[in-house]
This record gives structure tokens, C-alpha cells and sequence, in this order.
């Protein structure tokens, strides 16, 4: 369990309960066990009764499990305030020429992000392609994905149309979570850094082209 900082509140038996429970279905997610409440009460050492007032089924096992993934993904990642340095020119457009590279360094921490959690990823796709019904969870919800691109497409100037913004979007798409791990180890079949470095140079060469087209 995590210690608690010192001069806090010490937590109810209630609140203890509850933390192993999640700790022991994080732990499940990473190990590849079943994700269900009588794996996750024996993993936490209650019985299976207590399990249920906190689970109530197994789907609730999935949220807790694949919480800390979502949240995790919050780890300083790179600033990407992508405007602030940039040269005017009095027409109210920025010239973003550091661009590519924030989406680099972007690409580059959240693919790292990835590669440390690639068991939990791995879990997670799986349990996204199960046929539909109690085993299913949501594919996307792993990562914030989206609110990373959509936070890095903002740094395009006024000029780049929807259309441009939207390509990218798709573009880059494949370069964050599980599917960055499996299409440059398992297809591609190189190591870690090679990755890395060859995913950055694409998030770079994506944004640099769309800038390049849009004039």
C-alpha cells in the first residue's frame, strides 16, 4: 500500500479496503490475470463478499484497472505552448517553425509513457477486441490520445485548413499507446530506442509537411 504523507489523515478501513482492491486490479492489468472480482479479492486479501460492496460485477474491475492508465498519462508530459516564441509579422499569423519538433518531443515522451506500460497496453487492446459483451472494454480510453493531438494541432497557424488539421490528426493517431508498441516491434521488429526515434521523426515530418502544404 502507499504510504501516506506524513501529517495526513490516516485513512478509514473503508478507504484502506478500497485502495487494495484498485492496487490489486492495476496489478491484474499489468500481470495479465483476470480482470474479475474474485481475482481481484483474493489478489487483495479480503473475501470475495467484501470485493462485491466496493465491484459490484466485473466491468467495475475494468474501470478501476484501467484508470491509473488515463490518469497516468498526465506525467509532466512536454510544454506545448507552442506560440509563445514565435516571430509576428503584424498579420496576426505565428510562424510555428518550432513545431515539428514539440510534436517530436511529444511523440517521443508519451511512446517512452508507452513502451513502460507496454503489458498494461497489450492487456488493455485485448480486452477492447473481445466480441461484445461482458469481457469488452472501450478501445481509446488507455491513452489520452486525442487531447494531446488536439492540444499540439492548436500550434498550427490560422491559415492551415480543417481539412489539413484533420488529416494530421488521423495521422498521428497511430503514433501514441498500444498501437506505437506493437506496429514498430511486432511488424517492424526493432528495439525501443529505434522506435522512439523513428516515431519522432515522423510526428515531425507529418507536421512539417502540413505546414509546408498549407504555405
Amino acid at each position: 500500500m502507499t504510504p501516506e504523507p506524513s501529517g495526513s489523515p490516516r485513512p478509514s478501513a473503508r478507504e484502506r479496503t478500497r485502495r487494495l482492491l484498485s492496487e490489486a486490479a492495476r496489478e491484474l492489468l499489468r500481470t495479465g490475470g483476470p480482470l474479475t472480482v474474485q481475482a481481484a479479492a483474493e489478489r487483495a486479501g479480503v473475501s470475495r463478499a467484501t470485493a462485491y460492496r466496493y465491484f459490484p460485477n466485473n466491468d467495475s474491475v475494468r474501470v478501476h484497472a484501467t484508470m491509473p492508465l488515463v490518469d497516468g498519462v498526465g506525467l509532466n508530459p512536454p510544454t506545448l505552448d507552442q506560440r509563445d516564441d514565435q516571430p509576428h509579422d503584424g498579420s496576426h499569423e505565428r510562424a510555428p517553425q518550432g513545431l515539428p519538433d514539440k510534436a517530436s518531443t511529444l511523440v517521443r515522451t508519451m511512446g517512452a509513457w508507452a513502451f513502460d506500460h507496454e503489458h498494461e497496453l497489450r492487456t488493455f487492446m485485448r480486452l477492447s477486441l473481445a466480441p461484445p459483451g461482458p469481457d469488452r472494454i472501450e478501445r481509446g480510453a488507455s491513452t489520452n490520445r486525442d487531447t494531446w493531438i488536439a492540444t499540439l494541432l492548436e500550434g498550427l497557424p490560422d491559415h492551415v485548413p480543417q481539412e489539413a488539421r484533420d488529416r494530421l490528426s488521423v495521422a498521428l493517431t497511430p503514433l501514441f499507446g498500444a498501437d506505437a508498441v506493437i506496429w514498430s516491434t511486432d511488424i517492424a521488429r526493432v528495439d525501443r530506442e529505434t522506435a522512439l526515434d523513428v516515431m519522432g521523426w515522423m510526428a515531425a515530418a507529418l507536421v512539417r509537411a502540413t505546414l509546408d502544404e498549407s504555405g
